[in-house]
């Protein structure tokens, strides 16, 4: 199995996070590493990451005095695995698991069998044996916001806004070397860092068994003021694209 860092950004998450289950998946996986991102946390997370570092050397943290907010945090935190980890692949995973770790383990095998690939992104997709939970206003303005997307980026991506990808190495400290423009939706704009030919021929929508609609969510109106400026984010990011190492 190639070796995988993944980052999960944290903002006051010290009564969300389930230490066991990133124990567990440590314990139990070899060929995996977190990195947990203290975001200016003004609760007791700073003190939790704390604590669940010294349970074991494949968990660490590093923290920003200041909340920045989950895309920079997101940065940071590759940047600073793909400098310090040696890792294969590094991803980015959202604190309150509505993704479960155990879909990991399907991501990494997606890297194994398809030796081209260059992303694999989780997809909320419901299938024939998915168990996918969300309130029924969340799922309307999701389907919403998902076609905008997909006009916008100009490929068939059906979920950019899962909280579950991985990258491999190479790439992702291309595509995360420079700060977001936006905020909440950054996540397109990092598909868009790709270029629509890698879109369409290295990364891989990976459908996930589970996700769950966890309460607490912190995505707010700045959102939709970020989708309506998402075609002017993507058309630099489309451009700048066609510069990077990876794109030809």
């Amino acid at each position: 199995m190639k070796t995988l860092a993944l980052v999960v950004p944290c903002h006051n998450e010290a009564r969300r996070l389930d230490v066991d289950a990133f124990v567990r998946a440590a314990e139990e996986w070899p060929w995996i590493s977190f990195c947990f991102v203290d975001d200016g946390s003004t609760d007791a997370t700073a003190e939790l990451l704390a604590h669940m570092a010294n349970l074991s050397p494949s968990m660490h943290a590093i923290y920003i005095n200041e909340n920045v907010g989950k895309a920079e945090a997101v940065r940071r935190g590759v940047l600073h695995v793909c400098s310090y980890s040696g890792a294969d692949c590094v991803g980015f995973w959202d604190a309150d698991l509505a993704t479960p770790l155990g879909e990991i383990p399907s991501f990494m095998r997606a890297f194994e069998e398809q030796g081209q690939l260059k992303a694999v992104i989780g997809s909320r997709w419901p299938h024939l044996g998915t168990d996918i939970r969300r309130s029924a206003l969340r799922g309307l303005a999701s389907s919403l916001a998902k076609w905008f997307i997909r006009r916008t980026l100009g490929v068939p991506v059906w979920d950019t806004q899962c909280g579950a990808k991985v990258f491999a190495c190479d790439v992702a400290s291309e595509i995360f070397r420079a700060p977001f423009r936006s905020r909440w939706l950054f996540d397109v704009e990092l598909l868009a860092r790709m270029g629509r030919r890698r879109l369409r021929r290295d990364v891989l929508e990976l459908p996930i068994a589970e996700w769950f609609d966890v309460p607490g969510s912190k995505v707010g109106l700045g959102a939709l003021g970020e989708l309506l400026s998402l075609p002017s984010i993507c058309r630099e990011s489309l451009v700048e694209s066609r510069s990077c190492t990876f794109s030809s």
